[in-house]
C-alpha cells in the first residue's frame, strides 16, 4: 500500500514537472493558419533565448503566463509558464483598445464610416444637447483613436484597484456610454495626449451606430472568422461592451492578430483591412514622452538599435510588440497586477532580451 502511494506521488510530481517544463518546446502545427518553425531553423540565438527562458522560469519578470514569438512569418517560440496552456483564454486588459483602431478601419473600408474626421456627436443624435459644449462638439473619431479627445480624465494618479480611481468609478455606472460621452472637457481636442478608457467605449459604440452590429458581432464577422478565431470572451454590461479592456483570447489567436498587423492587414494573402489603414494606425501622431509616440491606440518607440517598434500594453503584463524591420511579433501575457513592481524586472527589459535573439543583431 505504501509502495502504491509512493508511485502515485512520484507520477503526480512528474506530471507537474511536465506541465511546468521550462525547456524549449518546438511550436506545434495546429493547422490554424500559423506556420511553425524553430529557433535553429530561423538562425536565431539559441543560447540567448535559453537565458531569457531561464529568467522567466525563475520569476525574474513576475508571473509570466506565455511568450510567443513570430519571425519571418513563422511561430518559433510558444512557451507557457506557471501552469498556463494554449487552450485557455487570456484577458488582454488594455491591449483590447487596439481592436477599436483595427475595426474602425474595417468599418471605413466597408463604407459604414466616411473617415476619421467625422465628429463624435454625429453618431449620437440622442446627445444633441451636448453640441452646446463648443469643445465637445469638435471631437472627432481621430481624436478618440489618438487619446487626444480633450476629456477631463485621470486613471493613473491612483492605483488601478483604488475605488476612487476614475476607471473604477465609471465601471460602476449603469450606462458606460453616457458616463463616457458626458465627461467634462479639459483641453482642445487633438492637442494633448491623455490616456483614457472612455474614448474606447465611445469608439465601439460608434461602430455599433454605424454598422448596426455591436463590436463583438462586427469583430466576429470581419476579424475573428477570417483569422479562424472561434473562442473569445468580451465583458459586456447593459449591452455595452468593455472595449477598453474586456476582451480575452487564446495566446495563439493574439499572435495571429499581431501578425495581421505586421503583414499590413493581410492574413494568408487575403486582405482583412487595407494596407493604407495599417499605415495610418502606426503613424506617430503625438509625443507621449520621449522617445515614445502615440498612434491609433498603439505606441511607437525608436529602439536603441535604431529601428522603430510598435507596441500595445495592458495592465498586468500584457503586450503585443511588432518590429517590422526584424519581421518580428512578440506576444507576452502575464498577471503581475498584485506583484510589487520593485520585486520584478520591467517587461521592457524582457522585450529587449527577446529582440536580441534575432540574427540581424548578432
Amino acid at each position: 500500500m505504501i509502495k502504491f502511494i509512493l508511485i502515485i506521488v512520484i507520477l503526480s510530481f512528474m506530471g507537474c514537472n511536465t506541465k511546468n517544463d521550462c525547456s524549449y518546446q518546438k511550436p506545434v502545427d495546429l493547422k490554424d493558419g500559423l506556420h511553425v518553425s524553430t529557433i535553429e531553423e530561423q538562425s536565431l540565438g539559441t543560447n540567448a533565448f535559453l537565458k531569457v527562458n531561464k529568467d522567466i522560469c525563475q520569476g525574474k519578470y513576475g508571473n509570466i503566463h506565455n511568450l510567443l514569438v513570430i519571425v519571418n512569418n513563422k511561430l518559433v517560440i510558444e512557451q507557457y509558464y506557471n501552469g498556463w496552456d494554449e487552450d485557455r483564454l487570456h484577458f488582454l486588459a488594455s491591449t483590447t483598445k487596439s481592436f477599436n483602431a483595427f475595426l474602425i478601419g474595417v468599418a471605413i473600408d466597408q463604407g459604414y464610416i466616411r473617415n476619421v474626421n467625422q465628429k463624435m456627436l454625429d453618431f449620437f443624435p440622442e446627445y444633441e444637447s451636448l453640441r452646446n459644449d463648443t469643445l465637445k462638439n469638435k471631437i472627432t473619431i481621430k481624436d478618440l483613436l489618438t487619446m487626444t479627445s480633450g476629456f477631463k480624465w485621470d486613471e493613473h494618479s491612483l492605483p488601478v484597484d483604488d475605488p476612487n480611481n476614475m476607471g473604477n468609478q465609471i465601471e460602476l455606472t449603469d450606462d458606460w456610454l453616457k458616463a463616457s460621452i458626458e465627461l467634462p472637457m479639459n483641453t482642445l481636442p487633438g492637442t494633448k495626449y491623455v490616456y483614457s478608457g472612455p474614448n474606447n467605449i465611445i469608439l465601439s459604440e460608434i461602430i455599433k451606430k454605424a454598422t448596426d452590429k455591436n463590436i463583438a458581432e462586427f469583430a466576429d464577422e470581419f476579424l475573428f472568422q477570417p483569422l479562424g478565431i472561434k473562442e473569445y470572451n468580451w465583458i459586456v454590461k447593459n449591452s455595452i461592451y468593455d472595449s477598453g479592456g474586456g476582451l480575452s483570447l487564446k495566446p495563439r489567436d493574439i499572435a495571429k492578430y499581431g501578425l495581421l498587423h505586421l503583414n499590413k492587414g493581410k492574413w494568408n494573402e487575403k486582405e482583412i483591412v487595407s494596407e493604407k489603414w495599417i499605415e495610418e494606425i502606426f503613424s506617430p501622431y503625438i509625443e507621449i514622452q520621449s522617445p515614445v509616440y502615440g498612434c491609433y491606440q498603439w505606441r511607437m518607440v525608436k529602439t536603441e538599435y535604431g529601428f522603430n517598434s510598435w507596441f500595445i500594453p495592458g495592465n498586468g503584463g500584457q503586450i503585443i510588440n511588432i518590429i517590422p524591420e526584424l519581421d518580428m511579433v512578440i506576444v507576452i501575457n502575464a498577471d503581475n497586477r498584485r506583484i510589487d513592481k520593485k520585486r520584478i524586472e520591467s517587461l521592457e527589459y524582457l522585450i529587449k532580451d527577446i529582440i536580441q535573439i534575432h540574427s540581424k543583431l548578432k
